[in-house]
């Protein structure tokens, strides 16, 4: 079966998309705190039907130098390497996602085709931040997806990310997940590249500011 753009998919984040208002952004547009530019939005800009914690088969590694954040390493999913990272997905349509894929790597947005994905690998669809598409174990027939970069991420340089980065997306966490922030701070400083700058105590107090 070939999904429409308005068919139900799970979008699973376990970036900066984890927090609410942050992801909004790409459905509505405008700018959220933090980032240093705004988002056009979707052409559909209906709220998820449901939104709820999630947890990442995989490790979360920060690497590249993102100026939408002032700088620092931005998120990605390697789901080749073992670990449970924790994250948020949201049910919203497939043709929300084809545009916010696009936002996300700044590039004219595209059907992207899921019906061929094969959970726990990815498909590459440019040379974009986030342009390698990664299934996951679909639930009750519908898909889940999220992006990272295309291609083996697990050799390439880390680098810790920014306050305004890595705060938002313990925000986020903090809205859906019941783990105290000391540990969802602890989470986050396990994923490769974020013990270049932080601390377990530093992060924890990202949730607040």
């Amino acid at each position: 079966m070939t999904l429409g753009d308005d068919d139900p998919i799970w979008y699973a984040s376990y970036g900066s998309n984890c927090l609410w208002a942050r992801f909004n952004a790409y459905l509505t547009g405008g700018q959220t705190e933090g980032a240093t530019r705004p988002e056009a939005g979707a052409r559909d800009q209906r709220p998820p039907a449901r939104s709820e914690a999630f947890v990442f088969p995989g490790t979360v590694r920060f690497l590249g130098d993102s100026a939408k954040w002032g700088g620092g390493g931005v998120a990605f999913l390697d789901n080749e390497t073992p670990g449970a990272a924790p994250g948020r997905r949201y049910l919203i349509t497939k043709g929300q996602f084809d545009d916010v894929a696009a936002q996300e790597s700044r590039r004219a947005g595209q059907a992207i085709a899921l019906d061929d994905l094969i959970p726990g690998t990815v498909k590459a669809i440019g040379t974009g931040f986030y342009d390698g598409i990664l299934a996951l174990t679909p639930e009750d027939g519908i898909p889940v997806v999220t992006f990272t970069a295309p291609g083996a991420i697990s050799q390439r340089p880390t680098n810790p990310p920014s306050a305004a980065y890595l705060g938002t997306i313990l925000r986020g966490l903090l809205e859906v997940h019941t783990a105290p922030v000391d540990q969802l701070a602890d989470a986050l400083l396990a994923a490769p590249g974020v013990a270049k700058g932080w601390s377990a105590a530093e992060i924890a107090s990202l949730a607040t500011k």
